[in-house]
């Protein structure tokens, strides 16, 4: 179900512990927190990171008591044994590494394991850091979270995920769809729900209905509610799902 509309206000309107498992990369702030940083010719956040309805410049007060919120209405809505996949990344402005775990402690959700996704390469936007190579996904939940380890590709066991950035121009920030398999494949089985809050140009629901999951999806931009349906439409692309 593809819904258009914020999606804390959407996931007020479901019950609670009713969703099995949660997927979702929420937008990094780059822009608030960055400014315009210089990226060869080209500025940062001007150019890749540009969503057409949201512009990624709260506060980072602000930034982070959204996520707060964010992520105390997952945790509300996913069943006892459920699990949520936040995926963020530590972000830098003034000298100062700012980490997920800054908000996501403040929030109802406990940590149940930190997954390091090793990208193998990233942009160096500048010369006084070493080249940032990894984003984390938090696997959250409320109680002890139902697993299917053995459903996982063998290459995927340890916490340690070495995934390749999904390359498309659909979207500034897509998910690879290998990760959002591994977060399904670990946690959930046939018929569950998996929900994606920012649903962007729909990989969560591709990945979601080839393995035969229902799936719940938000997104406040139109132009990613259509680029979704008609990946959907378009059915299965078989080459980007690793079996």
């Amino acid at each position: 179900m593809l819904i258009q509309k914020d999606c804390i206000e959407g996931m007020k309107e479901l019950d609670d512990n009713s969703i099995d498992c949660i997927v979702t990369s929420p937008p990094y702030n780059k822009k608030g927190l960055l400014g315009n940083v210089k990226l060869g010719n080209q500025i940062w956040g001007k150019f890749n990171i540009d969503y057409d309805t949201y512009g990624d410049d709260m506060p980072e007060d602000e930034y982070q008591a959204w996520m707060v919120a964010l992520l105390n209405e997952c945790y509300r809505v996913i069943k006892p044994d459920g699990s949520i996949f936040f995926n963020h990344k530590p972000r830098r402005h003034k000298n100062r590494c700012y980490l997920p775990t800054d908000f996501i402690q403040h929030s109802d959700a406990n940590l149940y394991q930190l997954i390091i996704w090793d990208r193998r390469n990233s942009p160096n936007i500048r010369n006084d850091v070493l080249v940032p190579c990894t984003e984390h996904v938090y696997w959250l939940c409320k109680k002890k979270p139902k697993v299917f380890r053995d459903s996982v590709n063998p290459e995927y066991k340890s916490e340690i995920w070495v995934i390749s950035p999904e390359r498309q121009k659909k979207h500034p920030a897509p998910f690879p769809p290998q990760l959002v398999r591994n977060c399904i494949q670990l946690t959930t089985e046939k018929g569950d729900t998996v929900l994606d809050p920012f649903m962007g140009s729909g990989t969560t629901a591709l990945v979601a209905t080839e393995l035969e999951r229902k799936w719940i999806g938000y997104d406040i931009d139109e132009k990613y509610i259509k680029i979704t349906e008609d990946r959907l439409n378009d059915g299965l692309t078989p080459f980007l799902y690793d079996k």
